[in-house]
């Protein structure tokens, strides 16, 4: 039996890099995150591809974005 192993999306990579800085306490509630342009040159991916991280990790309410402020650990 052959085993086929995915590497995960590009975006889920950037949220899983998020959530381990969270799970560890590198990253503490109410700090700010890199800006999605940061992560994109961090990962070396288009800047949709870190939104796309970005709104899942909101939408799973461990991000809050504040207009024309950044976007902070909930």
């Amino acid at each position: 039996m052959q085993h086929i192993t995915y590497a995960l999306p590009r975006y889920a990579q950037i949220k899983a890099y998020i959530k381990r800085e969270i799970d560890t306490g590198q990253w503490k509630v109410g700090q700010q995150i890199p800006s999605e342009h940061q992560l994109a040159e961090d990962f070396q991916v288009s800047r949709m591809t870190a939104r796309q991280a970005v709104l899942n990790l909101m939408r799973e309410g461990l991000v809050d974005r504040r207009r024309g402020a950044g976007t902070f650990i909930a």
